[in-house]
């Protein structure tokens, strides 16, 4: 945003708000003056101040030289915890202190968490944990359920539960007569008797009828013998391939929906015998398929009352209800209605709830879904926030890509590599990081911590002036701008800048014109004495914490347009830049 002051031939141009990055298409000469055509490493404040970003530093290292795999930070068991896969391990990391500690061993692959009942549990796309606060993370075993209650020794009874997924183990529920010794199950051909509950009388097993024989006919009673077996090994593949993880069932989150193998598939998770939502336990029918086999389901997130199901190329609402089985029984079902058949999710896993409305990635652009209750399938639905950056997120591949939402700063990070994007939405700039190396993010007591490709946690915080001791390198660049007049020829010879005062506050500043492509290099400072961040190099006794005004000769002479250009390389300074006033003097007009 920009001021004009004037007199005669000569002008002030203000630029009292900065706008972050605007990568035209058509460049740089239409730009906003406060607007980069290029910006690395500088962030914009909620003020629209221009701010040299965060360095980070090493916390904990927890498997050198392996990727982090996740990082989750939650309660377990009542208790808070960070924690982290990397290496082939989960880790239980302490931020008072920074030590870690070792949970036992997890594949190492690309790992999801998600809470639920007092625990917490890991998809890795190729094994389904958990961890309940104690011991070590395990291979989730699954519920056993009951497939039929109040049997008779000669069979029938009231078809209870369906088979688990996750397991080939079921119950049967007895009500001895007191006369026949033979009791037989739903279903023969069986593997293993596992367990018999009620009676210690002894008995004998028909695998292939599906049969025991007790020494003795049990007492008389209703469901009090249980009988437990096993058979196959259930269809675990479906369940520990998935990768992803979403709560949902109508308007609560009592149910777990599992995606992510590829497939067009999800997995959802059903009520244990007390009628307790369960993670562990996966009904057999438990299957939504959403559309098309030809394309797989990408990402999930609950909106509203209702569970917006994204797809490679395509966006789904599904929603709450039941149907009735053959047996008279009611079970839940959720339908999915489509919403856009253009647009969908290509990041995996990568959906998240911004501002309150859902956001994914597809093709170049960041698509936030500004979908009201009760909305329809209506192509207006997406709307794309990110023109301003598409050049340089074109350049990410999108199925390595992770998002975050830091709700407190209100910024949104995309990254991919070493690089991100961000979307500060509290005043709707984009800024761009290099060398921010972010594998995964978490935010933990209000501070922001990621894990690296090499195994270890950072902490991403203004108190840090570089990054592990590597200078971070700041540039901004603005527009080709022609102070209102393509057609005249000016002179600038002064400018002034604002700059808040902090320790080791310094910036270079520069320009470019369409006559010469550098001119000097000026230092603008406004430091405070501190012993934080020390550069004796650049020593301030500066005391006074308000703002000031650095007045920098720079001659720019006879252009048409002018580039101005802030940065700083540093592993001690900062910048907090309010403002800068332009004096420009027209000279005649380009022949």
């Amino acid at each position: 945003m920009a001021q004009i002051y004037s007199t005669n031939d000569t002008k002030v141009f203000a630029v009292q708000k900065w706008l972050g990055l605007n990568e035209s298409p058509d460049g740089d000469t239409g730009l906003k003056m406060g607007e980069a055509a290029e910006m690395r490493n500088f962030r914009v404040t909620r003020e629209n101040h221009l701010q040299v970003r965060p360095g980070y530093a090493p916390m904990v290292t927890l498997a050198d030289g392996h990727p982090v795999r996740g990082v989750w930070s939650g309660y377990v068991a009542g208790a808070f915890h960070l924690l982290a896969a990397c290496g082939g391990r989960l880790w239980d990391v302490r931020p008072a202190d920074w030590t870690k500690r070792d949970l036992g061993a997890v594949e190492d692959a690309e790992t999801s968490f998600f809470g639920f009942s007092r625990k917490v549990y890991l998809l890795t796309g190729s094994e389904y944990y958990c961890w309940d606060g104690e011991g070590q993370a395990e291979p989730v075993e699954g519920y056993v359920p009951i497939v039929a209650t109040a049997t008779a020794p000669s069979g029938g009874g009231t078809l209870l539960e369906s088979v688990n997924k996750l397991s080939g183990k079921r119950r049967q529920q007895f009500s001895p007569d007191g006369e026949d010794r033979v009791f037989h199950l739903v279903e023969g051909e069986i593997d293993e008797v596992l367990a018999v509950e009620g009676t210690d009388i002894s008995w004998t097993s028909d695998l292939k009828a599906g049969s025991l024989t007790f020494a003795s006919a049990p007492a008389k009673g209703v469901n009090t013998v249980t009988i437990t077996w096993r058979k196959g090994s259930g269809d675990r593949g479906k369940v520990a391939g998935m990768r992803f993880a979403e709560m949902y069932n109508g308007a609560s989150d009592s149910r777990v929906f599992l995606y992510g193998d590829g497939t067009n598939e999800a997995v959802y998770s059903g009520l244990d015998e007390l009628g307790q939502p369960c993670a562990e336990y996966f009904p057999d029918l438990n299957v939504m398929a959403v559309d098309s086999a030809n394309t797989p389901i990408t990402a999930m997130i609950r909106h509203y009352d209702r569970l917006l199901v994204f797809k490679t190329d395509s966006a789904h609402s599904c929603q709450y209800a039941s149907i009735t089985l053959a047996d008279g029984s009611a079970a839940p079902a959720f339908y999915a209605n489509p919403l856009n058949r253009e647009i969908g999710c290509a990041a995996p896993g990568q959906a998240r709830l911004v501002d309150n409305d859902p956001r994914t990635l597809f093709g170049r652009g960041v698509y936030q879904w500004s979908l009201t209750v009760g909305a329809s399938r209506d192509e207006r639905n997406a709307k794309r926030l990110s023109d301003r950056v598409e050049a340089t997120l074109a350049g990410f591949d999108l199925e390595r890509t992770a998002v975050f939402d830091d709700e407190e700063e209100r910024e949104y990070y995309v990254v991919c590599g070493e690089r991100a994007l961000i979307h500060n939405y509290a005043n709707n700039t984009w800024y761009y990081y290099d060398h921010f190396p972010a594998a995964a993010m978490v935010k933990v007591g209000g501070e922001l911590y990621f894990g690296t490709p090499d195994g270890r946690v950072m902490h991403l915080s203004r108190q840090y002036r570089n990054d592990a001791l590597e200078p971070i390198d700041a540039y901004w660049e603005s527009g080709s701008m022609d102070f209102s007049t393509d057609w005249r020829r000016k002179y600038g010879s002064v400018l002034w800048v604002s700059i808040k005062p902090e320790s080791q506050a310094r910036v270079t500043v520069t320009a470019q014109s369409n006559v010469k492509s550098s001119y000097i290099r000026k230092e603008v400072a406004s430091g405070l004495s501190s012993f934080l961040n020390t550069s004796f190099a650049h020593w301030s006794f500066g005391t006074n914490r308000n703002p000031q005004v650095a007045r920098v000769r720079l001659k720019v002479k006879k252009f048409t347009f002018y580039k101005l250009i802030f940065s700083s390389r540093s592993i001690s300074a900062t910048a907090t830049i309010l403002a800068a006033d332009f004096q420009v003097r027209y000279t005649g007009n380009v022949k």
